[in-house]
């Protein structure tokens, strides 16, 4: 089932505190978005990069675990939690970081690993360039690549490219009721909707 923002529901802080993506398809990708770049490289940027392929360091082979997420973002806070949803209290990591950056991760099918990476905030990057905030119009998803969120993203619009299923566009659209899975008109989500997050989901395995 998908999970899908918007307020954060519960969060109950545990325990643990401690102190990149892949190639665009059909357009250039903006320099600078891994964060590995040396510090005199063209145009460099302390970026993530979110893709197919996971968010920045994190992919399906990471290990859903304080001390991994520790050591691939340090200077950050890493934080064991759970997230309150439905009645059921699903453990998540959270990752609070230089540049405003916000992550919240879950375990996916695989266990011991990552599956699940909400990017709420921070120098995180799409393969075109895209980051949270731009608006809609910065972007040129046709109506059936998207679908209305349910749960967390009830409000929420949520855009895939089709050579990228694993890479969720979660765009707010700030005063909107949800009606179902009927996605509101063209001229309203020009108007309001902008990029409120990332959601990576890692593949289903066959």
């Amino acid at each position: 089932m998908m999970r899908v923002l918007i307020p954060l529901l519960t969060l109950v802080l545990l325990a643990g505190c401690g102190p990149s993506g892949g190639p665009a398809a059909g357009a250039p990708v903006a320099p600078a978005t891994e964060a590995n770049l040396p510090v005199d490289a063209a145009g460099s940027a302390p970026a993530y990069s979110a893709s197919e392929g996971g968010v920045g360091p994190v992919s399906v082979e990471t290990s859903f675990s304080l001390g991994a997420m520790t050591a691939l973002f340090p200077g950050s806070e890493v934080k064991a939690a759970y997230l309150g949803q439905e009645g059921v209290q699903t453990p998540i990591l959270t990752v609070f970081g230089p540049a405003e950056l916000a992550l919240e991760l879950q375990e996916g099918d695989r266990k011991g690993r990552v599956g699940w990476i909400l990017v709420q905030g921070g120098p995180v990057v799409g393969p075109r360039g895209e980051a949270i905030l731009d608006p809609w119009t910065r972007f040129d998803f046709p109506r059936k690549d998207c679908v209305m969120g349910a749960d967390r993203f009830r409000s929420a619009a949520l855009c895939r490219r089709p050579d990228a299923p694993s890479l969720a566009y979660v765009f707010d659209i700030p005063g909107l009721v949800a009606d179902g899975e009927v996605l509101p008109p063209d001229a309203l989500l020009t108007e309001k909707a902008f990029l409120q997050a990332f959601l990576w989901q890692a593949p289903v395995a066959p």
